[in-house]
């Protein structure tokens, strides 16, 4: 069974055997989680997304996580998707945001007759908005978003991190590896690092079996917006 907050500062203790750095202890131990939530591909951190267009409207919010939206990881390419049925889907270009006000100098310019609108070829990230140019020239494509969310800050004694009960030791390795680093206790911090990073062990290894077993069974959750 997975471990509550509480009960994992008391199993990394069983490493660490010190009383006296708990602040750094959660600090590492959070820093450790969101270097995992930043793999993306992870069950329960990884969703699609479906956002209908609007004729004439460049910008579309990105998802959000408790009403923060620079909690998403957005994972590219978008695809935009030619009707509500979700049929004839394709890849969108991604653009920088130099290269995008170059090719879309007004999009946004009020007089809708002025404005080039036809179905989406690119895009780029924004102001957390999704851009995309030309502009919709229809209501009835569909921008399709894959993303993941970040984990929340595990602080309370009943707070549960969402990867589960099989990232723990990796997650305790993780952790006693940034403690002993920020101590400057480097033949430590060398030894747990090797464990984290271990190809055959690590969290590499667990990212692996994670992206099998989500490939095979399909548990990608669809959110519409």
């Amino acid at each position: 069974m997975a471990k509550n907050f509480t009960q994992f500062m008391t199993y990394i203790k069983q490493d660490f055997k010190r009383d006296d750095k708990d602040t750094e202890m959660a600090q590492a131990y959070n820093d450790t989680i969101r270097h995992i939530s930043n793999l993306n591909t992870l069950e329960g951190l990884s969703f699609t997304s479906y956002m209908f267009t609007v004729v004439g409207q460049e910008d579309y919010p990105l998802p959000t996580t408790d009403n923060t939206a620079m909690r998403v990881h957005v994972i590219h390419p978008l695809r935009i998707i030619e009707s509500t049925t979700l049929e004839n889907g394709y890849s969108l270009n991604k653009l920088d945001r130099q290269d995008w006000t170059k090719m879309y100098i007004n999009p946004n310019n009020a007089d809708l007759t002025k404005m080039t609108k036809a179905m989406p070829t690119d895009y780029c990230i924004f102001s957390n908005a999704i851009h995309v140019g030309p502009v919709p020239d229809k209501a009835t494509y569909v921008i399709e978003i894959d993303w993941a969310k970040l984990s929340d800050i595990q602080a309370a004694g009943s707070d549960y991190q969402p990867l589960g009960e099989t990232w723990q030791e990796v997650i305790k390795w993780g952790t006693l590896f940034r403690l002993y680093a920020a101590m400057g206790m480097d033949s430590e911090a060398s030894k747990y690092a090797l464990l984290y990073k271990d190809q055959d062990f690590g969290y590499p290894y667990l990212v692996r079996m994670e992206g099998d077993r989500t490939n095979k069974m399909g548990t990608v959750r669809n959110n519409l917006l």
